[in-house]
């Protein structure tokens, strides 16, 4: 028997454990986190999920129960061998299992917890879930049994600490240890598959007193709050050289009573207007609006929205991101008058391309307290660092720097909780409804925010239906939903799961300014012969294809016919490193006045580039791809100075309908030809009109989406007291890889045999899948790409080149 039980592995001699690695400590850890949480975060959490404010008690009972339970599955043989020095022990059952099964199934323990109440249940489902690995399916495994240390007495002392923490009467003395094994009954005090079956059956018998949904979100916060409370508690850095104890209570207040004033969102407001709309003899004032800049009508009636949620359906160029800022001021003001503090802001985009830009066009340097918040997002703020353009030593580029180093020091699993703006991918927020751990671990955060979800018509349906599971769990967040155009199948799903929705309509003079001549383009030399035209006039040319293998087989002709002009392809098959900046490159390309330019471009064009282009040829594709690719055209059109429309080119794709299917290829040829038969010079409101009228459709599976948002689940089929994780969005048809070349060099320049994370987010690269991928050798779980599986083009002089395919054979 250990002298000591351990929670964690620690370096240092084996007899000498710091505190933080003993399971009493982490215990009390844990325990002392979920109070802080709940005192902090709670209130909000139940105003957010619709629960009222006299639940919180009880709420914080069972939050602290769960903290106390989470763990005491840990005192058995197995898993202290794993964290004592044999990490390739295989343990009979997963922890936290056990710790259920001890309190569920042992008759001393279940007695004395018992005087819980219904809060055992919230508190015993959100412990033995707390490592999202726990439902029907989890089985023990065909190993020796194992001794749980019940007799312990630092098993005892977590029971001492639980009475006294919970006010329950004096824990049972348990004066032996208990065995787990699998035998015929009577010869271990757990049947290992009989016990864990027993339970889990008893579970889904119980599961019939949660069919009330406001009873399933108490649980689901719980669960949450439970599962952050212990990445806190293990995250935290520990000063053990001098033994003092980590103060959670005032890490979390600091942390998480962090928000933004009236005036940070006015800030950075006028700095985007000086940014983008002031005239260029003006002198700079960041204190007042520049000269002549006026709030539009629209913006102005998105900002007065008083629903908790809203929906601004309005044009490309019509301003929505500029409203989104103003709606956010308006409610910070509302929530300082009912004293409702902090307020937080999350920006949600669709793609890290998009939430790259607007971070930098909004947030980066506005003098707000920011963070990027994606997958990859300290690659592109090193990018933003690194090709910032280099004046003198100002402001703004140390902004930038300072912004990078502060963002390397984040506790990666806490990073959103100290930055009251956080600009993301919609995954960093609807990941809560598939239980994802960085959205579970923001959720203290989440629940004090306003939240906008940019460019909802590029949600898969998966991901639409947790966005409309999100707002139904949590009915008093102020939210506000953008898009150019929504199908209307889509708009009546979020009226069903949301009586209160408020749509505003985009500005009546932008979406009816005639910008698009639309045409069929039935002869490629024709159109080359318009985009040498227009390059050659110093034009702006974008060329969408649909797929990368005709994209760069564009680029290589344009290359050819278009020698001294500058001529970029951008899509998916970089490493991440490379794309970031090319997207950079492609961006100042089209913002500066470098000469003509043609860009050739696949679907990462719709979102991830805010550009302007003169000339737009694209591949027929789904309506609100189309939809998109338009929205880059004449862009920049304004109402009081009306521009001549520019011409568009439809194209039939030269490889077949992929990644598309044929019927919504079909369906995007007869928008065109709807339109072309209108005879004039089209608005973004024809092109709404005409696909909201032509998209009814069936209706949004809304009983599907519910059994797919884990995170609440639905009694009999998901979440409640399962907890697994699902995923965000729909599974697509490429996979991140790193190249076998970039691993090897990485090995010869470092001497080290695997590379760290950051390097292989800045190293990957989507290739399309094939079956031969999942033999590969893995770095960190990364597949690696063999040289001579797969050619990777690119001159890290120049910066040219067409990115990753896979060879012939």
């Amino acid at each position: 028997m250990p002298r000591r039980l351990l929670a964690k592995s620690f370096h240092g001699p084996r007899d000498a454990p710091p505190d933080h690695a003993l399971l009493t400590q982490h215990s009390r850890d844990v325990v002392q986190a979920c109070r802080a949480l709940s005192r902090v975060a709670g209130p909000a959490a139940l105003q957010a999920a619709g629960l009222p404010e006299g639940m919180l008690d009880r709420f914080t009972r069972a939050l602290c129960a769960d903290g106390w339970m989470q763990d005491i599955g840990k005192a058995n043989e197995h898993f202290q061998a794993m964290v004592g020095g044999q990490p390739e022990i295989t343990q009979l059952l997963r922890h936290e299992a056990i710790s259920g099964l001890l309190v569920w199934q042992y008759a001393p323990l279940r007695a004395w917890l018992d005087t819980l109440g219904e809060d055992l249940t919230l508190a015993l489902w959100g412990a033995v879930g707390h490592h999202r690995k726990f439902d029907e399916f989890l089985e023990p495994a065909l190993v020796a049994p194992s001794t749980i240390y019940t007799a312990h007495e630092d098993f005892k002392a977590i029971l001492d600490g639980m009475a006294e923490d919970l006010g329950l009467g004096p824990p049972p003395r348990i004066e032996r240890h208990l065995v787990l094994g699998r035998a015929r009954v009577g010869a271990y005090d757990f049947d290992v598959s009989r016990d864990l079956q027993a339970m889990q059956e008893a579970f889904m018998d119980h599961e019939v007193a949660f069919t009330e949904e406001g009873t399933r979100r108490l649980l689901a916060l719980i669960k949450a709050f439970g599962i952050a409370a212990d990445v806190t508690a293990s995250a935290l850095p520990r000063r053990v050289a001098t033994s003092e104890p980590v103060e959670f209570d005032r890490f979390i207040e600091e942390q998480l009573t962090i928000g933004l004033g009236v005036e940070d969102l006015r800030r950075l407001v006028r700095h985007w207007a000086w940014n983008h709309a002031a005239p260029p003899d003006a002198e700079r004032d960041e204190a007042q609006l520049p000269p002549g800049f006026v709030v539009r009508p629209f913006q102005e009636k998105v900002a007065s929205s008083t629903s908790r949620l809203t929906l601004a359906e309005a044009g490309c160029g019509s301003g929505k991101s500029l409203a989104a800022y103003l709606w956010a001021e308006q409610w910070c003001a509302r929530l300082h008058e009912r004293s409702e503090q902090p307020m937080r802001m999350f920006f949600c985009l669709p793609t890290t391309g998009t939430t790259t830009e607007h971070f930098k066009d909004y947030a980066l340097e506005a003098g707000v307290d920011a963070a990027l918040a994606h997958g990859r997002a300290r690659i592109d703020l090193r990018t933003i660092a690194r090709t910032a353009q280099q004046e003198d030593a100002t402001e703004t580029a140390s902004h930038a720097q300072a912004a990078l180093a502060a963002e390397r020091a984040k506790v990666e699993a806490l990073s959103l909780w100290d930055v009251p703006l956080a600009v993301c991918t919609a995954d960093t927020v609807l990941g809560l409804m598939p239980n994802a751990l960085r959205a579970i671990c923001a959720l203290p955060a989440i629940v004090q925010s306003c939240i906008v979800f940019d460019e909802i018509h590029a949600f898969d349906e998966q991901l639409f239906g947790h966005l409309l599971m999100f707002l139904k769990t949590f009915p008093n967040l102020p939210v506000l939903l953008m898009t150019a155009s929504l199908p209307e199948v889509r708009r009546r799903a979020l009226a069903e799961v949301r009586t209160d929705l408020v749509i505003v309509p985009g500005p009546a003079e932008l979406e009816a300014l005639p910008r698009y001549e639309l045409q069929r383009a039935e002869d490629d030399e024709a159109v080359w012969s318009a985009v040498t035209t227009h390059v050659e006039g110093g034009g702006k040319v974008l060329w969408v294809r649909n797929q990368v293998a005709s994209a760069n087989e564009t680029y290589r002709e344009g290359r050819r016919r278009l020698p001294g002009a500058a001529v970029e392809v951008y899509h998916s098959r970089f490493r991440y490193k490379d794309r970031s900046r090319r997207h950079r490159r492609v961006v100042d390309h089209f913002k500066g006045g470098r000469g003509g330019t043609l860009l050739v471009a696949t679907q990462v064009a719709e979102m991830s580039l805010d550009l302007s282009a003169d000339l737009l040829i694209t591949d027929v594709a789904p309506v609100p791809s189309l939809i998109q690719r338009l929205g880059r055209l004449n862009r920049r059109a304004d109402p009081t100075r009306p521009p001549d429309p520019k011409p568009a080119y439809v194209c039939a794709p030269k490889n077949g309908s992929k990644p598309y299917g044929d019927e919504e290829l079909r369906a995007g040829w007869a928008w065109v030809d709807t339109l072309r038969a209108l005879g004039r010079s089209l608005s973004q409101r024809d092109l709404a009109a005409h696909f909201t009228a032509g998209a009814a459709g069936p209706g949004i599976d809304i009983e599907a989406a519910e059994k797919d948002a884990f995170f609440v689940g639905v009694p009999g089929h998901s979440g409640v007291w399962r907890t697994r994780p699902g995923t965000t969005r729909g599974e697509g048809y490429t996979a991140n890889v790193v190249l076998e070349a970039d691993v090897r060099r990485y090995r010869d320049e470092t001497g080290k045999d695997e590379p760290d994370r950051d390097w292989l987010r800045e190293h990957e690269v989507a290739i399309p899948i094939k079956n031969e991928m999942f033999g590969w050798n893995r770095i960190r779980g990364v597949p690696s790409a063999p040289s001579d599986a797969v050619a990777y083009d690119y001159n890290e002089e120049t910066y040219e080149g067409t990115g990753a395919e896979w060879r012939e054979k």
